[in-house]
């Protein structure tokens, strides 16, 4: 057992003992995540298949950083969590707004059993948040771990 997963027993135990038994099971409940950042308009199911690998391989769960600006959900996110629901794979759908670099830094803070974060090559991915913020790779380096960037599929178009 890592001391993280120890630490976080630990803290259980506290918080059932001080009545706090929702708090305690969601500690309990920590398993290995892959999180996968999907932008709105640019989900590639060749990323969505190298995150499901992934997962299968390390026996993780999946969260999806879904960065969008509507509440549709992308037809290809769609039938990828039927898919991970077919694999026995938890996942989960979770929608934000804004920049995908800071998303994903303030998702790996908070959940600290993320292994693997999985993004497809895009141009949104070294586009500043905001002016002065450093490049893309600088700005990874704070990351908590490995980030895989996925080479995206580009369709050709048809005549």
């Amino acid at each position: 057992m890592n001391m993280d997963r120890f630490d976080d027993l630990m803290s259980a135990i506290s918080f059932a003992e001080a009545n706090e038994h929702e708090k305690a099971r969601e500690l309990l409940k920590a398993r290995d995540t892959v999180l996968l950042a999907v932008p709105e308009g640019l989900v590639d199911m060749h990323v969505l298949k190298y995150a499901l690998n992934l997962s299968k391989r390390i026996e993780a769960a999946i969260d999806i950083l879904y960065l969008a600006s509507s509440d549709a959900t992308d037809p290809l996110l769609e039938t990828f969590i039927s898919e991970t629901r077919k694999e026995n794979i938890d996942c989960s759908l979770v929608r934000k707004e804004g920049c995908m670099k800071k998303e994903i830094q303030d998702y790996t803070e908070k959940k600290k059993e993320v292994l693997f974060v999985v993004v497809g090559s895009t141009p949104e991915l070294d586009v500043a948040c905001k002016a002065g913020d450093k490049s893309l790779s600088e700005a990874w380096r704070r990351l908590k771990c490995p980030l895989v960037v996925v080479k995206r599929t580009v369709m050709p178009e048809l005549a």
